[in-house]
């Protein structure tokens, strides 16, 4: 038994939670926890329940979300982003939940507007609405006018809702690891992982101050965009608990989408999907929640993105992997897919390749043979998480399934507004483009600068290691059995040790001559430096061709 006993928990709210889980029929599940204690013991025959036995799990637990507030809101809509942890059902009804905040009175938004800014709400405004425009668990959204003239929409966090969330969190954690030790069948969700990945999330979204700066960020990565228009942030009127922007006079586009109007829907189409691929293949910086809500159609059919609390970042690596990932799945290359997925440390090696391409190819041949407008890679990639995740264990990023539910909300978006849109002439070019990037000898010149101290420690640790190996095997540590082509064997991997040292001297060699950027030069690097890479290069090439072919040099 696991006792319920830590300093950190408020056991009250902790009380109300299973309340109201038995109230919705999981007594079972909170039954299977063994809750220790007297505090416990008379739960079980409180409730007569008078819900509804038909709903379903998920509805019911919506429901307990529901009623729980703010935190488990935000932890369910987290959820429904998680199809491969949850299941495409519960992931369903996630998206349901209902929001039934209640606003905060006027009065104690403008205590808290100036007391961030440390000035009255007149002297920082020429006019602030009284009436919310919007109202949500977090935060409470107010039009208003600057001094200059300028349109304005004032987010104010709600008081107390850190703590708030601090408590429902330590929590969850208790319970996510209670749950974890003692429901085996539940186990391989990781609970207390889905936990752990939401209170990132939660904190990040809480400080509106990271907002501003995703927002100016993402911004200028538009800045040459006429077709994306991304709300100005006024840093002057900001803090981590007031967040003023830009207010959008546009149409939601979940309207356009149901009623298009004026609107030029085929070119909506192109540019929601082609600004969304930018984000993941080109620059690594993408909205992770992109639904219709946040996004608004402003005249001469300009698509503006809002609410930047929640982001993914992915590095370049990551930006490639993905990427041929992409292709390999479109072209319907199962090894490769499988290759890619080891390689990305998604999948172990020895996982049953077999059963995995089987199960892969079950997946591609829905889609495979339809014409490229009836592909969509959101929901391809959403397919094969759930058995990779569920059947094999999969390790899958956070960012990974992030970027799986954008892409799959952005395709729906483009669909809608264009039943004939082909997403694949879209991403296709950007991947290629990022793949070829690979080759380009600035960024090889790069690489090799990155690792360039790398590289020195590698050479410099290489007699060591050797002379560590030679004299383990003298003093018989590792033995040695020869036969007699023992020594052509070691003439022939002693030649290759010697080309792949020469290789490696002529890399840190040209690494060095490179950050010296002087004297002739060609490809914007020193010719030396450029030589040096091209004959290290063809000796590289040379050595793999002889070991792949010939097994010698």
């Amino acid at each position: 038994m696991i006792s319920l006993s830590n300093n950190k928990i408020d056991f009250k709210r902790l009380k109300e939670i299973i309340n109201l889980l038995i109230k919705y029929n999981f007594d079972n599940l909170v039954g299977e926890m063994k809750l220790k204690g007297s505090r416990w013991s008379d739960l079980f025959s409180k409730y007569n329940s008078d819900i509804d036995l038909n709903a379903t799990a998920p509805e019911r637990l919506r429901l307990v979300f529901e009623e729980l507030g703010p935190t488990f809101i935000k932890l369910g809509q987290m959820m429904s982003t998680r199809p491969d942890l949850v299941g495409p059902e519960m992931s369903d009804e996630f998206t349901k939940l209902q929001d039934n905040t209640i606003p905060i009175e006027f009065k104690t938004i403008k205590s808290i507007v100036e007391q961030e800014l440390g000035k009255p709400l007149k002297e920082a405004f020429q006019t602030f609405d009284e009436e919310q425009l919007a109202t949500a668990s977090i935060g409470q959204v107010h039009r208003a006018t600057l001094q200059d003239n300028s349109k304005v929409a004032v987010k104010i966090q709600k008081p107390g809702i850190q703590d708030t969330v601090k408590k429902d969190i330590a929590i969850m954690h208790h319970l996510a690891n209670i749950i974890d030790k003692r429901i085996s069948r539940l186990k391989y969700l990781n609970i207390p992982g889905i936990v752990d990945e939401f209170e990132k999330s939660m904190y990040k979204e809480m400080d509106y101050q990271l907002e501003a700066r995703n927002t100016q960020n993402f911004q200028n990565n538009f800045q040459d965009d006429n077709g994306i228009h991304v709300p100005q942030i006024y840093p002057d009127y900001s803090t981590s608990l007031v967040l003023t922007m830009e207010y959008i006079q546009g149409v939601k586009m979940s309207k356009v989408m149901e009623s298009p109007g004026d609107f030029d829907t085929k070119l909506l189409a192109e540019r929601v999907a082609k600004s969304y691929f930018q984000q993941i293949f080109m620059d690594g910086f993408f909205h992770a929640d992109p639904h219709p809500g946040n996004l608004y159609v402003l005249p001469d059919n300009v698509v503006c993105y809002i609410d930047f609390g929640m982001m993914g970042h992915i590095d370049q690596d990551f930006m490639q992997n993905i990427g041929e990932l992409s292709i390999q799945v479109i072209e319907y290359k199962v090894n490769a897919i499988i290759n890619q997925l080891i390689y990305m440390g998604i999948l172990d090696e020895s996982v049953d390749i077999y059963s995995l391409k089987r199960v892969i190819m079950d997946i591609l041949d829905r889609y495979y043979g339809a014409t490229l407008q009836n592909i969509h890679l959101g929901y391809i990639m959403s397919e094969l998480l759930i058995p990779l995740i569920v059947k094999y264990q999969a390790r899958i990023p956070p960012e990974f399934t992030l970027i799986t539910r954008g892409v799959t909300l952005i395709e729906e978006v483009a669909y809608s507004l264009d039943p004939a849109f082909d997403a694949t002439t879209i991403f296709q070019p950007m991947v290629k483009k990022l793949l070829l990037k690979k080759l380009d000898p600035k960024n090889l010149t790069e690489f090799f600068k990155d690792n360039l101290y790398e590289f020195e420690h590698l050479m410099k640790n290489l007699p060591r290691n050797l002379n560590g190996f030679i004299a383990k095997v003298e003093q018989g540590e590792i033995e040695v059995k020869f036969s007699p082509n023992t020594t052509d064997d070691i003439e022939r991997t002693s030649n290759k040790v010697v080309v792949a040292i020469i290789i490696a001297a002529l890399l840190l060699g040209s690494s060095w001559i490179i950050q010296i950027n002087r004297g002739p030069m060609i490809f914007d690097m020193p010719l030396l430096g450029f030589l040096g890479f091209t004959i290290s290069g063809i000796l590289g090439v040379g050595l793999i061709i002889y070991i792949l072919r010939y097994s010698k040099i």
